[in-house]
């Protein structure tokens, strides 16, 4: 049970800071003056916003709510973090 609940924190922060990346790079998207590179992660985010549906909503509320998402994953991953 042990190990299934470190695996389940592990996926939880993978996913978290994935989603956390798709957030900075929809921010970024916002504002000219962001890197390149930065600036590159945007249109992977649209992409899965359209395949997801989230399309819709103006990019400042996508990227408020992919920031709110990242949060609860990776707090929920260390609420769920086993104890010694």
């Amino acid at each position: 049970m042990r190990a299934l609940m470190w695996l389940l924190c592990i996926l939880l922060v993978l996913l978290g800071v994935g989603v956390a990346l798709l957030s900075v790079g929809a921010y970024a998207q916002l504002g000219s003056n962001a890197p390149l590179w930065l600036r590159s992660v945007g249109p992977i985010e649209g992409v899965i916003g359209a395949k997801i549906g989230t399309l819709g909503l103006p990019l400042f509320n996508r990227a408020l709510l992919l920031s709110v998402l990242a949060s609860a994953l990776l707090g929920l991953a260390t609420y769920l973090r086993p104890q010694r």
